[in-house]
């Protein structure tokens, strides 16, 4: 492996024709045949054991996945950018990280509900009450009693629900009485409902993505969805470099359900059309992550996964969804990416070396990189008319 690349070789890299066979990749006809189809048949869901094949898929918390020292796709891209940043992703990242934030994330709840249609329904507008008093946590603490006892007190487990919330302050030796342990109490009132607690005008935008999500396109996106998993992580080993693998896609759905081994993806964006978000995929690099998820998963699973479809969702008005297929020849574009930064992981490893932008620089040149502007920088410049 060479390590003397030059800007263009990382960032444009020339596909080799030979990896890219239009045959290998269904039409967007093609899918949709299968999509329709298949509506009327029931959804079929295969386990992690049944998907494990040549590798391990696992139902697990994002948690445990995060903390797998398998390769990610997000590990990968460092690669192109040079080893050293590879490096440090892999090695001292954690250092960092910034904390979570904690409030309410429009984009990160749409996320979870178009993968999960029925969250649209639980979402409430809590009182604008002062948690700062005794007063304002007594309309809190009245708002969500009233929410858990209407709620579930047809399936006779409200008063469990509530004695649930009150056991969890208990457990953490607070008295509900108090300031402290009203808040407290509020917070476990909140969990048990099954609620998300969110502002009004995000209610308002909530109804029109949840309206857009069941009529975009006839209503596609729940077809698409029908019978998809979530929540899946895939580990697996590169056969040919013998590196660890990891993917944990938005979703997935299977042939007997919609015809095809289809990647599910979900993004959102604060571009006001298609073309903007489509500059970010190629910016971003979103082929390389998508090609990785059906080298991966096909590996593991024995299933070829062939297609890719991407479920666009705007976090600005007017908040319209988009669904993309992903073309063959871009997926195979990402797939040549993924393993040329495998290689480039692997002469890594054998030499013991991870350079950094020194990477750039001709041979033998010690790391001194020649900075040639680009061409809009030599433009002549404008005469300029002093007179008056």
């Amino acid at each position: 492996m060479n390590f003397d690349l030059s800007n263009a070789e990382i960032e444009d890299f020339e596909m080799n024709p030979l990896d890219y066979n239009p045959a290998d990749y269904p039409t967007a006809s093609d899918v949709i045949e299968g999509i329709l189809t298949r509506q009327a048949d029931a959804p079929v869901s295969l386990t992690p054991k049944e998907l494990s094949v040549n590798g391990r898929v696992a139902a697990d918390k994002m948690e445990k996945y995060l903390a797998s020292k398998s390769n990610s796709s997000s590990a990968l891209k460092q690669v192109l950018k040079n080893p050293a940043s590879y490096f440090f992703y892999m090695n001292d990242r954690e250092n960092f990280k910034e904390k979570e934030k904690s409030h309410f994330e429009l984009g990160t709840f749409c996320h979870q509900a178009f993968l999960e249609p029925h969250l649209f329904d639980l979402v409430v507008v809590e009182p604008e009450a002062n948690r700062a008093s005794i007063e304002g946590c007594n309309e809190m603490v009245s708002f969500w009693e009233n929410l858990i006892f209407s709620k579930y007190k047809y399936q006779g487990v409200a008063d469990k629900k509530l004695n649930e919330a009150m056991e969890h302050v208990d457990a953490a030796k607070l008295d509900v009485k108090k300031l402290a342990g009203m808040k407290y109490y509020i917070d476990c009132l909140k969990e048990v409902s099954g609620h998300t607690a969110i502002k009004s005008q995000h209610k308002a935008i909530i109804d029109v993505i949840k309206r857009n999500y069941y009529m975009y396109g006839g209503g596609i996106i729940p077809m698409i969805l029908k019978g998809a998993q979530v929540e899946h992580s895939f580990y697996g080993k590169d056969p040919s470099t013998g590196i660890d693998v990891r993917v944990r896609p938005d979703a997935f759905n299977i042939a007997e359900n919609i015809g095809v081994n289809a990647v599910i993806s979900f993004k959102t964006t604060s571009a006001e059309d298609m073309g903007k978000f489509v500059y970010d995929s190629a910016k971003y690099k979103y082929e390389l992550s998508e090609g990785m998820y059906q080298e991966v998963m096909s590996e593991v699973t024995g299933r070829n996964f062939n297609v890719t479809i991407m479920v666009v969702l705007q976090t600005v008005a007017p908040f319209l969804p988009a669904v993309f297929i992903w073309s063959g020849e871009n997926l195979a574009n990402g797939k040549y990416k993924y393993h040329y930064a495998l290689d480039t992981i692997a002469e890594c490893k054998r030499t013991g070396l991870y350079p950094g932008f020194e990477s750039l620089a001709e041979s033998g040149n010690y790391g001194i990189i020649e900075l040639n502007q680009p061409e809009w920088a030599a433009k002549l410049l404008q005469p300029i008319d002093l007179e008056d």
